[in-house]
């Protein structure tokens, strides 16, 4: 009997060493993650008709709401980062983030010569939790913060193209300490 009972007893002590994963909640549609400066990890969904970015503490509370309208006939192509710190030292909240727009006036699907970068044109934005502009780059949506010998910098990669010709630039922007 009693190594009965102590059978049962390790039983179910092994059995409840052992965790299930719990769902917690259903997020309709897609969330990208990210870190913040100080290393808290958040969520973010873009409500596109009512033009506001969500972010989210990972116990699903909202911990920001940052209207993001964008010009007319641009699309969100992807946020890039959020940080608190990176482009200015208040605590505002900062998005970098890149839009799309078509314009397929002069497209003609008999050409077979069409080059793509003719009819798209992406934008590089970064704006404040307030809505104002910190930056807007035509003819991009890739970038890149490097540091050196304690200072930073944003390059800001663009594709300038016209018909067969193409000029590719960096631009270079110093980012206050």
């Amino acid at each position: 009997m009693k190594t009965l009972i102590i059978s049962f007893g390790l039983l179910f002590m092994v059995s409840t060493v052992f965790a299930q994963l719990v769902q917690e909640e259903v997020v309709e549609g897609r969330f990208r993650t990210f870190q913040i400066d100080n290393g808290d990890a958040k969520y973010l969904k873009y409500d596109k008709k009512a033009e506001i970015i969500n972010i989210y503490n990972l116990d699903h509370t909202v911990w920001k709401t940052v209207k993001l309208p964008l010009p007319k006939g641009h699309l969100l192509d992807e946020i890039k980062l959020v940080s608190t710190s990176t482009f200015n030292k208040d605590e505002a909240v900062e998005i970098l983030y890149s839009c799309v727009v078509y314009d397929y006036s002069n497209f003609n699907d008999e050409d077979p010569t069409i080059n793509e970068d003719e009819y798209i044109t992406f934008t590089l934005n970064i704006i404040d939790e307030n809505g104002n502009a910190l930056l807007k780059e035509d003819h991009s949506n890739d970038y890149e913060i490097v540091e050196s010998n304690g200072k930073k910098k944003l390059l800001v990669y663009k594709h300038i193209s016209k018909g067969f010709s193409s000029k590719s630039q960096t631009v270079v922007y110093s980012i206050p300490q």
